[in-house]
């Protein structure tokens, strides 16, 4: 009898050790290639997250605009702060602000969801919530996204000085996109 060989009962023939091993090598080459191909599945979604990231840091950036770009101005009395006598910008958040879109008043509570912990900051907020508070349709398709949004002031040029609003909308599968608004003393 040889050792190769592997009988079954009623002593009929069975596979071969090489016959069993050329099994397993092409079953592993089916299986990494199966892997392979659900791996590089998300990555084929990418434009379709991207979009929805975009849409996202869109409406952000509308309720940035719709907002006064300071405390100290007053639209209505048409003041600019830090312009004519007007008392400086205060250039922080309002303490009334809270994690509700729709309570920032001024563009410096923008500063509430950057990661970097200054003036109250708490972190990024998550996409579905924000996709709800701006009335985006269906937020549940943007519960994949954390968004930051961090506030400064460029001080660089005395006579252009602008506040930087820095959107950061990030994809659960590392993929962050970041957009960057100017938001100037213009009313």
């Amino acid at each position: 009898m040889r050792p190769d060989v592997l009988l079954v009962p009623g002593g009929q023939r069975g596979i071969s050790l090489l016959e069993y091993v050329l099994g397993l090598v092409i079953l592993a080459i089916v299986l990494v290639g199966a892997g392979l191909f659900f791996l590089s599945q998300p990555r084929q979604l990418d434009p379709v997250f991207q979009f929805r990231a975009v849409s996202l840091a869109e409406a952000l950036a509308e309720q940035i605009v719709a907002v006064k770009y300071d405390a100290n101005n007053n639209p209505v009395a048409q003041e600019r702060c830090g312009i004519d006598g007007v008392p400086a910008c205060a250039n922080s958040p309002q303490a009334s602000a809270s994690d509700e879109v729709s309570s920032f008043a001024v563009v410096d509570d923008f500063q509430l969801w950057c990661n970097d912990g200054e003036k109250g900051a708490v972190g990024a907020v998550g996409g579905e919530a924000l996709a709800a508070q701006l009335d985006l349709p269906e937020a549940q398709l943007y519960r994949r996204f954390t968004v930051e949004t961090c506030v400064s002031v460029n001080e660089d040029d005395p006579d252009n000085i602008f506040k930087r609003v820095e959107i950061k909308v990030a994809i659960d599968q590392g993929t962050t996109l970041s957009f960057t608004l100017h938001r100037y003393n213009i009313r």
